[in-house]
């Protein structure tokens, strides 16, 4: 499942947001080290699913695996950066 790019709109209204308590952090933590692995954050964060089409286990696998190629694509995309970054920088 692709989303749909998102288009600027025009006359668009501007937000203004506190840099602190109006944030949204979701981390991924690795437990054993106590070490954050990874933070999705944003302010007026949201993840919205499509429960029209989510009735099984099986739909929410589905999701749960484009949402881990997603991820994984970009990490890898992240990870290209800084190497590529590093290479330069010799």
């Amino acid at each position: 499942m692709t989303p749909d790019p998102i288009k600027p709109m025009q006359d668009e209204p501007t937000v203004q947001f506190k840099l602190m308590s109006d944030r949204d952090v979701l981390t991924i933590r690795n437990e054993e080290i106590d070490q954050p692995l990874a933070e999705i954050s944003g302010y007026d964060l949201q993840i919205n699913f499509n429960m029209d089409f989510i009735k099984s286990v099986e739909d929410i696998e589905a999701v749960v695996e484009g949402m881990s190629e997603l991820l994984r694509k970009n990490i890898l995309a992240q990870l290209l950066t800084a190497k590529n970054e590093q290479t330069e920088g010799k």
